[in-house]
């Protein structure tokens, strides 16, 4: 197909309003679906779901209809579909998705073994941003505790960590309260939508979690040029899966000083617009393939 094409975004959260944004500042025909039905896909080339377990019903109407079609895998997506029932509807509506995508590369590997074959394709995030925040003088951490899923986000070692280390100081987020057991060096910030105030007053982000995608804070604090302690491994993070690496990771990072590398991974491979370019092209491939 040639000429301008209109690309409908799906899925959770925030994913599918700020893609819709930068696809239309450079110049896409792009719309947020509240819902996928035949009226909303009318009139559209190509559908874009981020969360695909949400959207099999969706991709099978989409593709009736003549759509290309685009699955935008971010993490525990993937282990949503592990599970039974879930497995067998992604065996009936794989036909019905012509290109896969995933924000992090271990992800990739992950969808093979689920007979996916799927590219790296980071997400595009509003709040990520390259600024050289100053060094805190305070040693501090900041870490994330959601009001669910302690175990999956490594609540508990996370307090465990700062026991053994009563000379820093611990920041958290998330919605609720702070977690059960915060110990006199800890500190609840709560539910936060703008993380810079954040980071200008902690030198790592410590994120011991149990399984993840590429999570928006970690490249928020490379970003920032903040050290990152992470459960996984990723260019200019500190992997630490066991208590004692995480202990050894934090306590270096902690004296290591702003992290340039990070900064300019951020910069060089997340920036928004080049990211926006790169799924331009995506769509350009698959909808000039539609008869």
């Amino acid at each position: 197909m040639a000429g301008p094409f209109r690309i409908g975004v799906y899925g959770m959260e925030e994913a599918p309003g700020f893609l819709v944004r930068e696809l239309k500042e450079i110049g896409l025909d792009a719309r947020e679906l509240p819902a996928l039905t035949p009226k909303a896909l009318a009139g559209l080339d190509l559908l874009h779901v981020f969360f695909p377990p949400m959207a099999w019903r969706g991709f099978v109407m989409a593709k009736l209809m003549g759509l290309a079609t685009v699955a935008h895998w971010m993490g525990s997506d993937v282990l949503e579909v592990r599970r039974g029932r879930q497995r067998v509807k992604l065996r009936l509506a794989l036909p019905f998705v012509d290109l896969h995508l995933a924000v992090h590369a271990p992800l990739v590997d992950e969808l093979a073994g689920l007979g996916i074959a799927a590219r790296h394709q980071p997400n595009l995030s509003e709040h990520l941003v390259v600024e050289g925040l100053p060094w805190p003088q305070e040693p501090s951490v900041l870490c994330y505790t959601p009001p669910t899923g302690r175990e999956l986000y490594g609540v508990e070692r996370l307090l465990w960590l700062a026991r053994r280390l009563p000379a820093v100081k611990f920041y958290s987020c998330g919605a609720g309260e702070p977690p059960e057991g915060a110990p006199p060096n800890w500190e609840h910030l709560g539910l936060l939508t703008d993380m810079g105030p954040a980071f200008a007053r902690t030198r790592v982000l410590v994120r011991p979690t149990r399984r993840d995608g590429l999570p928006r804070m970690v490249l928020e604090a490379l970003g920032y040029g903040r050290r990152v302690v992470w459960s996984q491994p990723f260019p200019h993070v500190a992997a630490a899966r066991t208590d004692e690496e995480l202990e050894a990771a934090v306590r270096e990072a902690l004296s290591a000083g702003p992290n340039l590398g990070g900064q300019e991974l951020v910069r060089r491979f997340f920036d928004r617009r080049r990211t926006a370019f790169r799924l331009h092209d995506y769509y350009r491939l698959l909808v000039g393939r539609m008869p």
